[in-house]
């Protein structure tokens, strides 16, 4: 289809352009090659007369021009999408889609491998991308470019953007905090007090180094704090590190049970009152009509349920 001069087909190219901001990467999101990727990038140059993409610096960054056509061809796509799907078509022991979710490490940890092993078994087609949980992974979902977010309502909510968005949920699993240190770290008996935790070399994880997690936030309502030794950004670093050092660290229980042999570590209780973890999966609504969505959103909530039971 044309409409004054423009292939429509090349908005799936230009919604690429728009997210990666780097023609390879574009090319491999939507299967085709970098060649073809660069010259319908010229096209698409030629009809909006602007150069869409320019160079700022080593990077890509989109000219005023593009920053104004991205969300409109975003929802482009998204309306397109909803008139040509087939709902009753989906099959998922047949049906070839990627499922894109954004969580923290620790909920990728202990989802992932359990998650994979079922639709490895019963959906041989369907690919899943984990990424990490980012400043703009709200941002990312409520633009289409996630199906999912896994992570707690205080970070969803804490951007007034994101209170007036069509975003649905459901509670996912709870967890708790615990303290963990070395087997061999002789300086930590079977409990520990506050006064005692504010004198230990502490690890604090810090999501990307960005993202401050729930026990930074808490230390930050104490009267004084422990000896912070580094900040790292996942749990499984803080815990590889806490199993070669006389340092602790607070983790979720969850993590620390799954990979206290691992890495050597036991867990003790936290001696400051600590929130329940309530991690929830975020969707936006625009995907309620949407059968493969909804059952791979019964698949994470199967896939809870097994490693919790």
């Amino acid at each position: 289809m044309h409409l004054r001069g423009l292939d429509l087909n090349l908005l799936i190219a230009l919604d690429a352009l728009f997210t990666e901001k780097n023609v390879t990467r574009a090319a491999e999101r939507i299967n085709i090659s970098q060649p073809g990727m660069s010259a319908a990038l010229q096209k698409l140059r030629w009809h909006f007369s602007d150069p869409l993409l320019e160079r700022v610096g080593r990077r890509m960054e989109l000219t005023v021009r593009g920053r104004a056509l991205a969300d409109p061809v975003r929802e482009i796509l998204i309306k397109v999408r909803d008139l040509t799907d087939k709902p009753e078509e989906f099959d998922p022991a047949t049906a070839r889609r990627v499922f894109r979710i954004g969580a923290t490490t620790f909920c990728s940890d202990i989802l992932a491998a359990p998650l994979l092993c079922r639709i490895e078994r019963i959906s041989p087609n369907i690919s899943v991308q984990f990424e990490d949980l980012a400043t703009d992974t709200v941002h990312r979902l409520i633009d289409g470019q996630l199906d999912f977010a896994i992570t707690i309502s205080a970070r969803i909510l804490s951007d007034e953007v994101n209170l007036d968005s069509s975003l649905s949920s459901l509670d996912l699993f709870t967890d708790e905090f615990v303290l963990v240190t070395s087997r061999q770290n002789s300086r930590v008996g079977d409990t520990v007090t506050f006064d005692q935790l504010c004198e230990l070399p502490y690890i604090e994880t810090r999501f990307g180094n960005v993202i401050a997690g729930i026990s930074e936030q808490m230390w930050r309502q104490q009267p004084k704090q422990p000896q912070i030794r580094a900040w790292l950004p996942n749990f499984q670093l803080t815990l590889d590190t806490v199993s070669h050092t006389d340092m602790v660290a607070i983790v979720p229980l969850h993590l620390a049970q799954l990979h206290g042999d691992r890495y050597n570590v036991r867990t003790l209780p936290v001696p400051v009152e600590m929130p329940t973890i309530e991690e929830r999966l975020f969707w936006h609504q625009r995907n309620d009509q949407d059968p493969g969505h909804a059952w791979f959103k019964g698949l994470l909530q199967e896939t809870v349920q097994g490693f919790l039971s």
